[in-house]
């Protein structure tokens, strides 16, 4: 999001007396907090404001002048609590990423009009298990505390949600689950995680699942030391019909589960990182399928019914133990008007020595990763 510090418009529509009140508030703000950002709307009205690194813990009580205020971007200070009338803030963003909240604000509880919340990296610890929120679109709490998947009552309009708890302390993603609209599910990293609702496979709004590790990445709030470790997911996902991306990364799968080919959605997939030995021939079951990661397996070949899959833009295998002369022909026989990156290795071994295809054949339908045609 692009902020810029805002100022007076001739054009402006707003009325004079707001224009001063709205501007003595600005004027106030910015002798606080010198480093505070403002954006008008094309009327004039002040919507949002952003002031990083609030150091003394407190908000400016100056923003209860806008109003029309919908964003307030407060990240990475020693916020621990609002003040009551944060609640009356005609708000439809809070960003409050990277403070010190133990729990999850009570002001926010009564802001029905809020379609995001991040709240990233806080010590968050608990959550009410039922909260109301009918326009939320966007639920941020990666890198906290949490122990439990929060269940967000909705109306019968309410979009679907977006949900990222990345390096949290959910142990479960609970039955009830079903009373909600979800569009993405990002839990990456949840070390904790035991259970996963078979309700998941009820989810038509459903696009993304992402329940990765990396090994290589950590924080203090999370205990890498049991990995390696599976996430228990239910097949019952194969019936989520609008699924796009599916991401397994660090799974120590052996194989890619039989329910992956039973989402003819799917556009992604991702098993970097695993003990996958072979890519069944089946995946071509996978038609809408753009993308996929096996980079990091026990591959040394890869199916040939990669050539009936004509919307593939990009295989990535690399760290694996193929080689060019293991390549089916069959992979070859088809022609992209869009070609296919393929990355084998990650050396810049961009040649045509040892594929069991003339170049040009191989031209109608990839390209080497990197290179443009």
């Amino acid at each position: 999001m692009i902020i810029s510090s805002c100022t007076s418009g001739e054009n402006s529509k707003i009325p004079q007396a707001v224009y001063e009140k709205e501007q003595e508030a600005i004027e106030a703000i910015k002798a606080q907090y010198p480093n505070a950002d403002f954006e008008k709307d094309d009327n004039g009205f002040v919507t949002l404001v952003a002031i990083d690194s609030l150091s003394n813990g407190e908000l400016p009580i100056e923003l209860q002048r806008f109003d029309n205020l919908k964003i307030v971007l407060f990240n990475d200070g020693s916020l621990s609590e609002l003040p009551e009338w944060f609640s009356k803030l005609p708000l439809s963003e809070v960003y409050l990423g990277n403070n010190n909240f133990n729990q999850f604000p009570k002001q926010l509880l009564s802001m029905s009009s809020l379609s995001l919340i991040v709240l990233r990296s806080n010590p968050i610890v608990s959550i009410d298990d039922q909260l109301y929120f009918p326009n939320l679109q966007t639920f941020w709490l990666p890198n906290t505390k949490i122990t439990k998947f929060p269940i967000i009552r909705q109306d019968p309009n309410s979009p679907a949600i977006d949900f990222h708890f990345k390096e949290t302390l959910i142990d479960s993603i609970p039955d009830e689950i079903s009373s909600m609209k979800i569009k993405r599910i990002w839990m990456s990293d949840c070390n904790n995680l035991t259970y996963i609702s078979p309700n998941l496979g009820q989810q038509d709004s459903l696009e993304e699942l992402n329940f990765s590790f990396h090994a290589e990445f950590g924080t203090a709030f999370y205990n890498r030391n049991s990995i390696p470790r599976t996430i228990p997911i239910p097949e019952e996902i194969k019936h989520c019909k609008n699924l796009k991306n599916l991401d397994l990364e660090y799974n120590e799968l052996t194989s890619i589960p039989d329910y992956v080919f039973e989402i003819p959605s799917l556009e992604i997939l991702g098993f970097r990182g695993n003990k996958i030995s072979e890519i069944p021939e089946k995946i071509s079951k996978l038609q809408k399928l753009r993308r996929i990661y096996v980079t990091n397996n026990q591959l040394k070949t890869l199916p040939k019914s990669f050539g009936k899959m004509p919307n593939l833009e990009t295989i990535s295998v690399w760290g694996n133990a193929i080689s060019k002369e293991n390549l089916p022909v069959e992979m070859f026989d088809i022609r992209r008007e869009k070609k296919c990156a393929l990355l084998l290795y990650m050396s810049n071994d961009k040649s045509y020595e040892g594929l069991p295809v003339s170049q040009e054949q191989f031209e109608r339908g990839y390209r080497w990763y990197g290179r443009q045609y």
